[in-house]
């Protein structure tokens, strides 16, 4: 009953805090998460959650980590054009906070950098030929003459997560308080938000079900020029199912997640209903001797510019992953993605 009772407060607080205003795609940098084995899954993690990434996809996975773990991935996009790392360490600790146990904690830095961005505000004089305190688009055209004069910065975007879970009867708990600083040029902003997560594995059978209130308090960006953004709740329910297969000495993981927003994106996201919209996420992973995993899924949408998958292998202390995704966006753009998993407890054991 005391679960019970939990959940559904987690659910109303997330349905109250939606009338706010939101920002669209407002801290959108976090939103791919990390680790390449959850995104060549199709980004359907929630209900799975066991290795460092779960600080991310659902903190309620923290509770099951048996040893120390550190996480790290890289990805670029368009070219080098786009930069983005994923760093992530988690353990167990002796501890905890609410009278459960097998509690972990973990530490997060998501950092999405982008280099040689022209700025030309300072050239507004200089383009509005007629005075008139607009620029129009025969004006606009001056700009090839002023190559030189450009300026050039960087948008640096950081986002740190400091996670804690428990085991609390048969469910996990957990959750995560963001620290959110953006620098782009002159202009900055800082926010602070909170997630909360639930993980009940084998709820029925070997089925698992998970469920991530994210920016359950509502994540507010305070900028330097005096404008605020605000990063919505959303609610990520999910389930996973867990297959044996003594045959081939392996083991296959099924997973869905729907990933539910309130902040008007429309007809961007898969499914769409007034200000609320879904993307449904999923994936399967086919670990052989636990030591080598194939992987597959779709992400946001069941097109063939949805597809994603991946390949892992695991050697001594070292987990190395690969994902691939598809060109979303229509511009012969894919995505590839390497993260390295290092667990210095196992060396022991080989």
């Amino acid at each position: 009953m005391r679960i019970s009772k939990l959940l559904i407060i987690f659910f109303l607080i997330s349905l109250v805090a939606t009338t706010a205003n939101a920002t669209k795609y407002a801290g959108a940098f976090m939103d791919d998460g990390g680790g390449a084995r959850a995104l060549g899954m199709g980004g359907a993690f929630t209900a799975v959650a066991s290795d460092p990434s779960a600080t991310y996809w659902n903190p309620a996975g923290l509770s099951g980590i048996s040893s120390g773990q550190f996480m790290i991935m890289h990805s670029e996009r368009f070219g080098d054009l786009v930069d983005r790392d994923f760093a992530s360490y988690v353990r167990p600790v002796d501890w905890s906070l609410f009278g459960g146990s097998d509690a972990g904690i973990g530490i997060t830095l998501i950092r999405l950098g982008i280099d040689d961005i022209p700025f030309t505000d300072h050239l507004f004089d200089d383009l509005d030929s007629n005075g008139d305190g607009e620029v129009s688009n025969d004006e606009l055209q001056g700009l090839f003459g002023l190559q030189d004069e450009f300026r050039y910065e960087s948008d640096s975007e950081l986002a740190l997560f400091l996670s804690y879970a428990e085991n609390i009867s048969d469910w996990n708990f957990g959750g995560s308080i963001k620290l959110i600083r953006q620098d782009i040029g002159d202009y900055s902003s800082v926010g602070i938000g909170c997630d909360l997560a639930a993980l009940r594995p084998n709820i029925w059978r070997s089925l698992s079900f998970g469920v991530k209130l994210q920016d359950i308090t509502t994540t507010y960006l305070s900028w330097s020029t005096g404008v605020n953004e605000i990063i919505p709740p959303a609610v990520i329910p999910a389930v996973s199912w867990n297959q044996p297969l003594p045959s081939f000495n392996g083991n296959l993981i099924v997973a869905s997640s729907l990933e539910t927003r309130f902040d008007n994106r429309g007809e961007v996201d898969q499914f769409s209903a007034g200000s609320t919209s879904a993307n449904l996420h999923f994936g399967a992973e086919l670990g052989l001797r636990d030591r080598v995993f194939l992987r597959a899924g779709f992400d946001s949408g069941f097109e063939a510019a949805n597809r994603t998958a991946g390949v892992g292998f695991k050697l001594r202390l070292f987990q190395v992953d690969y994902a691939y995704g598809d060109d979303v966006l229509g511009i012969d753009e894919l995505t590839h993605r390497i993260s390295v998993t290092v667990t210095p407890s196992t060396f022991s054991s080989y």
